[in-house]
């Protein structure tokens, strides 16, 4: 995915809420880093993963950061066949989920939250 000025713009709108919640999480220096590598050329996507956050979630013109603005977050895990309900939700940065169909004896299938 191309390094653009729509993604860094989404980035730096939800700056200061970030810094908030990586500062809670103990990832101020993290997050500090991120910033200069950015600022240095390096691909924002790249470096996402290291705040605990999905690459992938650079989709469009809006980032959707965990805890901001009420907004879902990540991945969840849906029925292969898209028989049911069913959503197993994937803590970003975290491992996927090992939960299957059943019926279908099928792996879930990866749907953007």
């Amino acid at each position: 995915m191309p390094h653009t000025d729509e993604h860094l713009a989404a980035f730096c709108t939800t700056l200061p809420e970030l810094r908030a919640a990586v500062t809670r999480q103990g990832l101020g220096r993290v997050l500090d880093d991120v910033l200069a590598r950015v600022r240095a050329g390096h691909p924002l996507q790249d470096e996402l993963p290291r705040l605990g956050i999905p690459a992938d979630v650079l989709r469009g013109s809006d980032l959707v950061l965990p805890g901001m603005r009420g907004r879902s977050f990540g991945e969840v895990y849906v029925c292969p066949a898209d028989a049911c309900g069913r959503e197993v939700p994937r803590e970003p940065g975290g491992p996927v989920p090992a939960e299957r169909c059943w019926l279908r004896d099928e792996p879930l299938r990866r749907r953007q939250a």
